[in-house]
């Protein structure tokens, strides 16, 4: 539903802008979320759409992999079930992946923001979860597992 709304609102938007002030606006490169975008996208509604489609798409993902506070003793004993965390992140994110690798998203510039917006989530969680458990780098040794893999993975996400 918030991609609906983010491609429509996008629409929109470019649609009631006077081409000529569209072209000088993307040109622009006015930063937004911290990628370089068109001024379009820097609308808090739509950054609203974009955290909300990221937590209902996405959050399921990270939960697998959530960050623990343990430390000593407890911490190697509750690591037994880092494993487990593992392959839950790895399942759900191809699963995920899969649902929607396929959804369209017209607009190159949009569809990019999408993408670099997933992968800061996703990616860069999965690889402090990796730097917290180095144990585990032994089971990511496969490129599936491996974060630059599956962040050009998701790269592709969007085509349509």
């Amino acid at each position: 539903m918030y991609l609906f709304l983010l491609n429509n609102s996008y629409f929109i938007a470019q649609m009631s802008q006077p081409p000529g002030l569209l072209n000088l606006e993307l040109r622009s490169g006015i930063n937004c979320r911290g990628l370089q975008m068109g001024a379009l996208l820097c609308h808090p509604e739509r950054d609203k759409y974009i955290d909300s489609y990221l937590d209902v798409s996405w959050g399921h993902v990270l939960s697998s992999i959530s960050q623990s506070k343990i430390s000593g003793l407890l911490h190697r004993w509750v690591n037994t079930s880092s494993r487990n965390s593992l392959a839950e992140f790895k399942s759900a994110l191809h699963k995920t992946y899969q649902a929607q690798k396929l959804w369209k998203v017209p607009d190159p510039q949009l569809r990019d923001a999408l993408r670099k917006s997933i992968a800061e989530r996703v990616i860069t969680a999965y690889r402090n979860y990796l730097k917290e458990h180095p144990e585990l780098e032994k089971y990511i040794g496969d490129e599936a597992s491996n974060p630059e893999v599956l962040e050009e993975m998701l790269g592709e996400i969007f085509e349509g």
